[in-house]
């Protein structure tokens, strides 16, 4: 998404509030209940507030996958040139820009630990 097309649907969405988990949810099922439902305008107007609400969340992972790419490109560049940067350096820039990583890290060492233990 370009700068002008990320802008263009922030305007759009203005004060929307962006989906948590389970509004992602909530969201399709008032979608679909909508559809079953057309003729009744409280069920069109549900599922259109709550695709505003999962169009913001989808703005926002739009704006992290950005900020990883460019986090990612920088640290690159950089070694190209002679730098010495590593994951946890990335991990650290990420988490300066806003990138909170630490539930990935809890669920990644989980599954580390569960394959160590099958090799046992």
């Amino acid at each position: 998404m370009t700068r002008e097309q990320h802008k263009a649907v922030q305007d759009a969405l203005g004060f929307a509030v962006a989906a948590d988990a389970d509004g992602v949810l909530r969201a399709i099922r008032a979608l679909q209940y909508a559809d079953r439902q057309r003729g009744n305008p409280t069920a069109v107007a549900q599922a259109l507030t709550a695709m505003q609400a999962l169009a913001k969340r989808l703005l926002r992972i739009e704006e992290d996958y950005a900020t990883t790419r460019a986090a990612i490109a920088r640290l690159e560049v950089a070694n190209a040139r002679g730098g010495d940067y590593n994951l946890r350096d990335l991990a650290a820039e990420l988490e300066r820009l806003g990138i909170d990583l630490k539930d990935d890290y809890d669920h990644a060492d989980d599954l580390a630990r569960a394959a160590e233990s099958e090799a046992l």
